[in-house]
This record gives structure tokens, sequence and C-alpha cells, in this order.
């Protein structure tokens, strides 16, 4: 699985670096709309306007097509508000943590080791648990 490169990595508030697991294509036009449409059917209240800036920060957030999606069909099936909020779609996200070589050889005593494998990310090496990786298909 390749890491989405276009995804930046995030840092949280401990600290720790992270980087999307979606890896597959980003959304085109007839993802997003079809997407849309289906919170339309569920959220029939929100106003056009709502669905405009939506799809605007899906664009600018660089959403793939499973992310895309997972987000849609995580919110029809576990939304318990009367209103959608644009971060609850566009929060939506599987991570994988990233780790240096410093703290692979911290928790191991050794790098490298067979439970990670390292990555090349925007000319930084990182390394990531390959149960990470299994567990974000």
């Amino acid at each position: 699985m390749d890491l989405h490169v276009q995804n930046s990595i995030k840092q949280n508030e401990k600290g720790e670096l992270s980087i999307s697991a979606y890896s597959d294509g980003l959304a085109e036009k007839k993802e997003i709309a079809t997407g849309i449409a289906k919170l339309c059917a569920a959220f029939p209240k929100m106003e056009q306007g709502f669905w405009s800036i939506l799809t605007e920060r899906i664009v600018v957030n660089n959403f793939t097509k499973k992310r895309m999606r997972d987000a849609v069909g995580y919110v029809l099936d576990n939304f318990r508000y009367k209103e959608l909020n644009i971060s609850d779609i566009i929060q939506f996200d599987k991570r994988i943590k990233l780790y240096s070589y410093y703290d692979v050889y911290r928790m191991t005593g050794q790098v490298p080791h067979p439970d990670f494998e390292k990555r090349e990310i925007n000319g930084n090496s990182f390394y990531v648990k390959k149960t990470d990786l299994l567990n974000n298909k």
C-alpha cells in the first residue's frame, strides 16, 4: 500500500505524526456529486449553500474516491444530530502513525525491525507499522 503523498503529514496534540491511509486516486466530480446527492437526500433541510461549501472543502482537502465513499457512509450510518456540519465529513479520515528511526529503535531495540516498513514521504524517511497498513486497507 502506498501512502497518499498528496496529503500532508499531520501532527496531533501529543506531537505524533501521521498521514492519511487513503492512497487511491483523488475523487472526481462524479464521485463527489454522488456522495453529495446521498447526503442531500438524507439531510433535506440543509440549504444549497451548505452543499456548495462542502463540495469545495472536499476538493481542497484532497479527498480520494474511497475516503469520499467512506466518509459519506460513516455519516449516513452514524450521524445522530439534526443538523450536519461541514466538519462531520471533512474530519473523517483513517490515519497511519509515522515513526522516526529513533522511535523504532526505542520501541524495538533494532532498526530495521520486521514489524516496520521504511517509507519516504515528501523527502523524509519514516517508519510505519505493517499491522497499521493491513488494518487500514
